[in-house]
């Protein structure tokens, strides 16, 4: 019983962030020293914005091209002056590091008025989902920094910090477009005022921000990059390097690969039940997107009969989902903005009969195990990645959650 009782130590529960933190950021720097990935394409950015006159947006061979404003390119540049390459890489692993504290303590915060989660939970919580956390390590990337805002938003809303949650929801949005959906949703959240702060975040970081360490002209240049880039992958269809480079849990990088033959990587193979005309397959992905939209908005209007705080914390966590959903291309890194929904799925299950929250949990660890390639080999595992398995996990994690809330509400 003592042992059970230091679990509860609430100084431990502080301290627990923390010390993730500091494991997140020696598993980034075991990656990032020495190494090329995603750090250096970082690095080369912030060099190539210092240099001027050069499109960071082009098209790079086996990353595509940098897709997000180029705010973000700031901190790489600030590392290309101040610092060697080895420091610089130093520097980015431990800022890792504290985002991840920061994500962790910020998800924590916004449990609170469902009184947290149990030690067991956060265990759970850990196995089925800590590789969405270590890919961004592994690959050092930067949507760690978009998710900690993201989850920090959401913990000042809960708390009813509305211009504390617009800015930090805004600085998520300037970092990668994705995040702009919470502004639509939060007017429905009747919060007003954090959807003015963060327009007013994301005008002031992305048309402002940049304007002096660039100069009008570059700065010009840039947006009109970006907005090329952007608007292109969109309409580009099947020619665009960002949105037909990965199978993953969004609903197109899943129905475009399981409903057409589609290489799935480098080597060409392809995973697919069938081979659809691309007609039928956009009134196919029209249907499970409304199907997928009646979900959420289900879970979003269950959350009404929720105290205040719970019924933010709810409709956050569906809105965090529909980003998954309906993105044009996500990764499991991207994960990192979706721990809220995924918390709350960790206060199950409601006993050894509730089958759904077993069998979500059971397709979870299969797909999210960072190990499973070695169980299984490298065919069979990129047949389960490629073929949709996270996705329909995070879809039957939904129903769950839309029937927990219905469940829990009438209590």
């Amino acid at each position: 019983m003592p042992r059970l009782a230091a679990l509860q130590d609430p100084r431990l529960h502080r301290a627990l962030p923390w010390i993730c933190g500091l494991v997140a950021a020696l598993i980034a720097a075991k990656n990032a020293i020495g190494g090329y990935g995603d750090i250096g394409i970082y690095l080369d950015v912030g060099r190539e914005f210092v240099a001027g006159g050069i499109d960071i947006y082009r098209d790079r061979p086996n990353a595509g091209p940098w897709a997000y404003p180029h705010i973000a390119a700031l901190p790489f540049a600030f590392l290309h002056l101040v610092a060697s390459n080895t420091a610089a890489r130093w520097i980015w692993s431990a800022l890792l590091g504290l985002g991840t504290a920061l994500l962790l303590r910020a998800t924590a915060g916004a449990l609170r008025p469902f009184g947290g989660l149990r030690p067991w939970q956060w265990l759970v919580f850990g196995v089925l989902f800590q590789r969405c956390l270590a890919q961004n390590m592994t690959h050092g990337q930067l949507s760690l920094w978009v998710g900690t805002f993201v989850a920090i938003g959401i913990q000042d809303l809960v708390l009813g910090r509305d211009r504390r949650a617009g800015v930090a929801l805004g600085l998520a949005a300037a970092l990668k477009l994705t995040p702009l959906l919470f502004l639509l949703a939060l007017p429905f959240q009747r919060r007003p005022r954090a959807a003015l702060w963060m327009v007013g975040t994301i005008a002031t970081a992305v048309l402002l921000v940049p304007w002096p360490f660039c100069g009008s002209s570059e700065h010009a240049r840039h947006l009109a990059d970006f907005w090329r880039t952007i608007t292109g992958a969109l309409a580009a269809g099947g020619g665009s390097s960002i949105v037909e480079a990965y199978a993953g849990p969004s609903i197109s990088g899943t129905l475009d690969y399981l409903l057409q033959a589609r290489p799935v990587n480098a080597d060409g193979n392809m995973v697919n039940l069938l081979d659809l005309s691309d007609g039928t397959l956009r009134l196919v992905r029209l249907g499970w997107s409304l199907a997928l939209a009646v979900l959420l908005g289900l879970w979003f209007l269950r959350a009404r009969s929720y105290p205040t705080a719970q019924r933010l914390a709810l409709q956050c966590g569906a809105v965090a989902l529909a980003i998954v959903f309906y993105a044009p291309l996500v990764r499991v890194y991207h994960l990192a903005a979706t721990m809220l929904p995924f918390a709350l799925f960790c206060r199950g299950p409601r006993g050894h009969r509730d089958w759904l929250w077993w069998l979500t949990a059971l397709m979870v660890l299969f797909s999210m195990t960072l190990r499973q390639r070695n169980l299984i080999g490298e065919t069979l595992w990129r047949a389960f990645d490629a073929g949709g398995l996270l996705h329909f996990a995070l879809v039957a994690m939904l129903v769950w959650l839309v029937r927990d809330a219905k469940f829990r509400a009438a209590q």
